[in-house]
This record gives C-alpha cells, sequence and structure tokens, in this order.
C-alpha cells in the first residue's frame, strides 16, 4: 500500500465524479456551511476558502450568494487549474480569485469568514495544524466565523473501529471496486493525521477562536463553527 493520495496527478481529474461517492453526506457539508455563513454575515461579505480545489465549494457558494466574494488557495496546480475553467465557464471571474499556494500566498486580510473543508486532516499534528489555524484567524476579522471539517478520531479507539468498520462497509456496499476501497482505506490511515474533537477544540481555541460549536457528524467526519476573537 504505498500509493499515495496524489492532488497533483491523478486524483486531481477524479475528484469531483469520486468525492462525494466515498464522503458521506458530501453535498450536505457544503449546503450546511452555506447556511451557517448567511446566518452570521451581511450581504456583501469576503470569504477566504482553504483548499479550493477543483472548485465546487467555491463555485457552488458563489452561485447561491452572489453579493459575496471569495479568495480561494490551493497548492495542487492540477486541482487549481480545473478550478479556473470552471470560474471561467461560470463567468464568475470578477467574484472569485484563485491563489495557487499556501496560505502564505494570500496577501489579503480582513475576511469576513473562512472555510476549511477537508484540508486539515492532512497536516501532521507537530505545530503544522496549530500554525494553519493561525494563519486563518490572522486573515480575518475580529468576530469572523470559520467553519472547519476534517476527518477525526482516534486510531485504535473503540469509537474510531467502529464508525470506521461502518463506513468501510457502507463503501463496500455501493461502490463495485472492492480492492480500490480496501487500498483507500489502508491508504487513508497513512496519509490524514487523525485528531479527536477534544484536541481539534484546543487547537481552534490556542489559534483565537471562541464559542466553537459541533454542527455536524459522518462516521468519522466532524464539522466546527467558531468565531475569531
Amino acid at each position: 500500500m504505498e500509493k499515495q493520495i496524489d492532488f497533483n496527478g491523478e486524483w486531481s481529474n477524479e475528484y469531483d465524479d469520486t468525492a462525494y461517492k466515498i464522503i458521506p453526506a458530501y453535498n450536505a457539508i457544503y449546503e450546511l456551511t452555506q447556511h451557517l455563513l448567511r446566518d452570521r454575515l451581511n450581504t456583501k461579505a469576503r470569504i477566504l476558502v482553504s483548499g479550493a480545489g477543483t472548485g465546487k465549494e467555491i463555485i457552488d457558494c458563489s452561485q447561491n450568494n452572489p453579493h459575496w466574494s471569495f479568495t480561494g488557495f490551493d497548492p495542487a496546480e492540477s486541482m487549481l487549474s480545473i478550478a479556473e475553467k470552471k470560474v471561467a465557464v461560470a463567468s464568475l471571474e470578477s467574484k472569485i480569485s484563485l491563489v495557487l499556494g499556501l496560505i502564505d500566498a494570500v496577501s489579503e486580510k480582513g475576511f469576513d469568514a473562512a472555510t476549511a473543508i477537508l484540508v486539515m486532516h492532512f497536516l501532521p499534528d507537530d505545530g503544522a495544524k496549530l500554525n494553519f489555524l493561525k494563519a486563518i484567524s490572522d486573515k480575518l476579522k475580529p468576530g469572523a466565523p470559520i467553519v472547519l471539517v476534517d476527518l477525526e478520531g482516534q486510531i485504535g479507539s473503540d469509537e474510531y473501529n467502529v464508525l470506521n468498520a461502518a463506513w468501510k462497509n457502507q463503501q463496500l456496499s455501493m461502490r463495485a471496486d472492492n480492492e480500490r476501497v480496501e487500498e483507500e482505506f489502508a491508504m487513508r490511515e497513512k496519509e490524514v493525521h487523525f485528531i479527536p474533537q477534544k484536541r481539534i477544540e484546543l487547537l481552534l481555541k490556542e489559534a483565537g477562536f471562541i464559542k466553537i460549536n459541533k454542527f455536524f457528524k459522518a462516521y468519522l467526519f466532524g464539522g466546527y463553527v467558531a468565531i475569531k476573537r
């Protein structure tokens, strides 16, 4: 199982067709996120999108909230190239800016909100997760919300084992490639840096976020909303 998730290679072309099959309640994550932001933002808000990927999140949110503007960043050139084409097809260039690189490549500050959906779990908990959240906090206005969704849990715990087994059962039942499913689950435990809910909440607090609330749970996926102190 030495194959790795390559967001700059083959996976970038498969992502749109595959992600919704792999991630439980995939579309619901983005729908719930939009409602969380609408409840807290003015009509002309500026949103920072971490891991813009192939553009699904940023384009859907822009089309559903035409008075908002967005800056999305992603280090995977292949993914961002796909997003750029979609933005052009949707004629959203005036509303959406895409930046190739990590968050340090974003020069703007004073955003009204940020999202970090399915991003931070790829960072090790050796200071990288905390630095990522601090960097987002630094880009936000005081009182601005962040929506964070990640894989979570403690590998080997009873909760992890139960939820991971159920998720695998679901995948084996609904997809026709059992070998690939088994490969993905083995790969995930190598490449995703799982941490439990208490640790996620602590990192958010250390990064300067308060009023942390959990709004989503589906197997090992957890979603949180908080605001910058």
